[in-house]
């Protein structure tokens, strides 16, 4: 068995060139050993395009559970890196051919993990779908905003703030209250997250009017924070995207979540 895994790990550092090991890697993905599969499904990812032949076994995996012997689902968040992972995931860059049956019941599953960092990953698959393919998944995205990850809170906010993206970009409007929600400014990490989440309010054009007084209320907080002094380039921001709001009388349509 550990000679199998060493295999596996020098497999994956040959990448392309071991193309030639994908039917091997893919036999070892159906061990029962949860370690080797890990291994097995990185090393194709090691290997790129010619491995993409293993993304429907993968997919099928990622979405199961095994509370008993796995009750963290690591497997899933391993899986999710070798799948959608921004550092060589096997279909981080492009979804095309990819049995979207398959992947959505991946992506409903693996928005549950309890990794901070493996969540972030779908990110790539909120940049890949178009809006009446990420349609179906609304509600789980919006349970991922939030809800956070209970650990890897070092990546917590990647998710979410990519959610909220997400939903200003197909003009979704409870995505609104949300960057509000998560902004968070007394939580670790809150200077990248805030100016996140102001970008993205401001994506939403003049229908930000809509939580006008919530940001008023953030610039306030702002000010009064005990690092006000290192945030001032944030309330610069909230400042001018006050200003914006108040200086606009256009309207913009908005959809929700629960439309049919």
């Amino acid at each position: 068995l550990y000679t199998k895994y060493g295999a596996c790990q020098a497999i994956q550092m040959q990448r392309s060139r071991a193309a030639a090991a994908v039917p091997a890697l893919r036999q070892a993905f159906g061990s029962d050993d949860l370690w080797l599969r890990i291994l097995a499904a990185e090393a194709l990812a090691g290997i790129g395009e010619q491995a993409k032949v293993a993304v429907p076994e993968i997919l099928t995996r990622l979405a199961k559970s095994d509370l008993k012997n796995d009750p963290r689902n690591m497997e899933q968040r391993f899986l999710s890196f070798a799948l959608f992972g921004g550092r060589g995931g096997l279909i981080s860059r492009s979804l095309d051919g990819i049995d979207r049956k398959l992947l959505l019941k991946a992506v409903r599953a693996g928005l549950q993990n309890q990794d901070g960092r493996a969540r972030g990953t779908y990110g790539s698959v909120y940049r890949n779908l178009s809006f009446e393919e990420i349609k179906p998944l609304l509600p789980a995205i919006h349970e991922a905003i939030v809800k956070p990850s209970p650990s890897g809170i070092m990546f917590a906010s990647g998710i979410r703030v990519s959610g909220v993206a997400l939903l200003a970009r197909h003009r979704i409007k409870e995505g609104m209250p949300l960057c509000i929600q998560i902004m968070e400014i007394n939580k670790w990490g809150k200077r990248n997250r805030i100016s996140q989440c102001l970008k993205t309010l401001k994506a939403y054009g003049p229908a930000a009017k809509a939580v006008l007084p919530q940001i008023k209320k953030l610039e306030k907080d702002l000010l009064a924070h005990r690092e006000a002094r290192m945030l001032k380039p944030i309330i610069e921001q909230t400042q001018a995207l006050i200003k914006n709001l108040e200086n606009t009388n256009e309207t913009v349509k908005l959809r929700s979540i629960y439309d049919r």
